[in-house]
């Protein structure tokens, strides 16, 4: 009964055979993708311009091919013979062969008449996308029918054969019962006896702890592997001996056998079932180690046995061995530390007290102005030097927290003043330019500790000349948003630097004690490493935080922010000659592109006292101009970006803060037409460069009601020794060094543009920036060379250029001949 069952199924999954099924059904779903692949390729070429080629046609042609091979199995294979009798799918079959036959003649055509009729096949094509989806919809649906037929015949077949296997089976399975029932508590036993020698085993096996197991008269009947590894035996030498012969140390076997005999009378066991406890043990080699042992009794069977955990501390017992040594040994050395700078710091404070005792004699004395300069900078660097030596004393003490800031009225304007007068010797050394400048409104009046925060920011700025060579320093100060105290303000400092920058990976250690980059530029300048360590205890002795932001060969950025209370101001009974007193300083903003330009306005207007924010070009000069509010606004004429005129416009228009503050206009060109376009957008006054702080003052009129210096050129007086006085020596050489640099930059550019093909804008500019500068340094002749050089340019006179650039070589050398050496001499 089951042969003939089983023949009966294996006939009917033979009818069913799903290879010939999915042919049928792929062939009749490929009909529709084929067609829509050939819909496709016309829609594309008619849709991109370079399809209707001869390659996009082909493509037309083979997907043709193809649609026309798919219908074609279906109209006469065999396999679709039953199903062409179907109205349903004979119908939408006859249309496409229509369709196919029609189009033929245009396919087999030459390409323009197939090109011509592309838009015909597509609309006719477009047309058949209802009969193909019938066409296989029908197919799909009559194979679906056939199979579900095969198969309600194949399961009616299947249930007989299930019926009788059921029976079979369950007669079976009676019998297996038996067999079970009879031999699972045997199998049961033996599983559960296997499993728990097998753990044993794998745990003995496994652990890092050496575990050896001994009768109660002390000889071992188990080692493990671990204990082979420490003990030095390997297990069929261990078993079998007594403990106390194989792994105690000599000296400690009487104590064992005590305690073996002792347990095995039945009397206390000291150690056994107590935790660890540490101990020395012996290796095969006789050394003696330390261990931590742990014993535990267990019965087995009707005996009693001992099974001992042992671990070697040998390593743990040195390392923390090392650890004390090494403590004693930073304890003496942070001793020794502290004694040396002790005798050192009074070595050195006893002369530098008796040098500044005889400056501050010499300072009664007749001096001449600059000697009473060179004696203040001598005389802060002195101070500084000695607030140094008190500072590294002092560290300690601000480790254990028992150093307090003291507190003054402080003025951070005159304070920053101090510290670039004192570096600015150092900086001139390096080829720096050092400068310091508020950003946003000044407020300079604060309780703070004076020297603290003189240190802070001699060591930060001291750090950055050292690591900047030819490039500039700036001290920034700015006041943030307050802290929750009503009349506390967070001051933030920033020292700016275009140096060498520091690497990521230093830039965690640049605060440690003794820390100095290992470059190249650091081994020549030398350092200590202390003076940053100092600044971070300082700062955090007042409460403030220290950071710092760099990029490798780019420049770095210490920022400190310290939280700082407003002050009053201080009358003073002396101020310097031409500033002016506190209510008459002016809050400025100079918008100036040309550095040396900016860096004599600054320095001019900060030594009478004033507020000066800058902006190097318009388009910032309007952004400040909005946003802040000035007592007026110093704007040069021709700046990248925006130019000064249309900066102006920008701000009468902008209706920001400042939007009806005097501007005064700042140009080289003194010609009536340009003076009438600086009225015409708006400007209030006028000054000529070369500038003079008498022409800034009077100019400042606008602002302060004492009258404008109307539109006139200004008097042409001789600049270059009223320059090199109002700025001091350091300065004066600083920019012309910077000058000279520019300008024979610029002739070597002059000499190699090729005037008939570049695009000069760059030129111009840079004529334009120099021209700014010349006049400042008797170099008048230069400036309207470059002046005509620049109008040339623009009017793309190119012929007439050689013969100005011929002149301005010449008028440089002459101008170069008079200039003093930069080097200061």
């Amino acid at each position: 009964m089951t042969v003939v069952l089983g023949r009966q199924v294996f006939d009917d999954l033979e009818q069913q055979s799903s290879a010939r099924s999915d042919n049928v059904q792929w062939t009749l779903t490929q009909v529709e993708v084929e067609y829509l692949s050939f819909l496709n390729t016309i829609e594309h070429a008619g849709h991109e311009p370079d399809a209707t080629d001869a390659g996009g046609l082909a493509g037309i042609r083979r997907e043709f091919d193809v649609f026309y091979s798919r219908v074609y199995t279906l109209e006469n294979a065999s396999l679709f013979a039953n199903l062409r009798t179907s109205g349903r799918f004979s119908e939408p079959l006859a249309t496409l062969s229509a369709f196919l036959d029609e189009t033929v003649p245009y396919i087999d055509a030459d390409d323009a008449t197939l090109l011509r009729q592309l838009d015909d096949i597509l609309e006719n094509a477009e047309a058949l996308k209802a009969d193909v989806r019938s066409l296989s919809v029908s197919g799909l649906r009559y194979f679906a029918e056939l199979s579900d037929k095969r198969r309600a015949d194949t399961a009616r077949t299947l249930t007989q054969l299930a019926a009788f296997s059921g029976l079979l089976l369950l007669a079976l399975l009676m019998a297996a019962v038996y067999l079970l029932l009879v031999n699972s508590r045997i199998r049961r036993s033996s599983v559960a006896l296997r499993e728990t020698n097998h753990r044993i085993t794998t745990v003995l096996e496994t652990s890092l702890d050496a575990v050896i197991v001994a009768d109660m008269s002390g000889t071992i009947v188990a080692f493990n592997p671990a204990a082979e590894t420490i003990f030095g035996y390997p297990e069929d030498q261990a078993v079998g001996r007594s403990v106390g012969d194989l792994i105690v140390p000599p000296d400690l076997r009487e104590a064992h056998e005590a305690g073996m005999e002792r347990m095995q009378r039945g009397g206390d066991k000291h150690v056994v079932g107590q935790g660890r406890v540490q101990l020395q043990a012996m290796r095969a080699s006789g050394e003696v180690f330390p261990v931590e042992l742990a014993l535990e009794s267990a019965q087995d069977g009707e005996q009693e046995i001992v099974i001992s955990f042992i671990r070697d501390i040998s390593r743990q017992v040195a390392d923390e061995k090392e650890l004390i040594d090494a403590r004693d040994k930073a304890l003496a050395g942070q001793k020794a530390k502290e004694d040396f700078l002790t005798v050192m710091s009074h070595e050195i404070r006893t002369p530098l007290n008796g040098m500044l005792g005889n400056l501050n004699l010499l300072e009664n004395t007749r001096l001449s102005k600059n000697q009473k300069q060179f004696l203040r900078n001598m005389a802060i660097s002195g101070e500084v030097m000695l607030n140094h030596v008190n500072s590294v004393l002092d560290i300690s003490r601000f480790e254990a927290g028992k150093l307090k800031p003291a507190e003054e009225t402080l003025n951070i304007s005159e304070l920053l003043q101090d510290v670039v007068d004192s570096q600015s010797s150092y900086a001139a050394q390096n080829g720096n330019v050092l400068r310091w400048t508020w950003v946003g409104d000044a407020h300079p009046w604060v309780r703070a500790d004076t020297q603290r925060m003189r240190q802070i920011l001699l060591n930060l700025v001291g750090n950055a000349i050292k690591f900047t060579q030819s490039g500039q320093v700036t001290i920034e100060a700015e006041v943030t948003d307050g802290t929750d105290k009503p009349c506390e303000d967070v001051y933030e400092f920033r020292v700016i630097d275009t140096g060498i920058g520091i690497a990521e990976e230093n830039i965690d250690a640049v605060f440690e004690d003794f820390h100095t980059l290992d470059t190249a530029l650091n081994r020549t300048s030398g350092g200590t490493g202390l003076g940053l360590g100092i600044a971070r205890r300082m700062v955090s002795s007042m409460n403030g935080e220290i950071g710092v932001e760099s990029e490798p060969g780019e420049g770095s950025v210490f920022w400190i922010r310290l939280p700082l209370e407003a002050a009053e101001p201080e009358v003073l009974s002396e101020t310097r000659e031409g500033a002016v007193d506190d209510e008459a300083a002016l809050q400025l903003l100079v918008v100036e592109d040309n550095e040396i330009n900016l860096m004599v306005i600054q320095k001019m207007l900060e030594k009478d006292g004033h507020a000066v924010t800058v902006a190097r070009d318009g388009r910032s000069g309007v952004d400040l101009a909005a946003a802040n509010t000035f007592d007026a606004v110093l704007m040069d004429i021709s700046m990248p970006v925006m130019d000064g005129l249309t900066a102006t416009r920008h701000i009468r228009e902008g209706g920001g803060l400042s939007a009806q503050a005097p501007i005064i206009a700042v140009s080289a060109n003194v010609l009536p037409d340009a003076v009438e376009r600086f009225r015409a957008v708006g400007m209030n006054a006028f000054v000529s460069k070369p500038i003079d702080i008498a022409s800034l003052r009077k100019a400042l009129g606008v602002a302060t009601g004492a009258g404008a210096p109307g539109f006139g050129p200004g008097e042409e007086v001789s600049r270059l020794q009223e320059l090199r006085t109002d700025l001091g020596d350091a300065a004066f050489f600083r920019l012309l060094g910077t000058f000279i640099k520019e300008t024979d930059a610029l002739m070597e550019q002059l000499r190699t543009a090729a005037w008939h093909h570049d695009d000069q804008t760059e030129l111009k500019m840079e004529c334009h920036r120099i021209a700014g500068s010349a006049p400042i340094f008797d170099a008048d002749e230069l400036r309207g060379v470059l002046i005509a050089i620049e109008t040339a340019i623009d009017k793309a006179e190119h012929d007439g250029v050689a013969v100005l650039v011929h002149r301005a070589r010449g008028a440089w050398a002459a101008a170069r001949k008079r200039l003093p050496d930069p080097e200061g001499s």
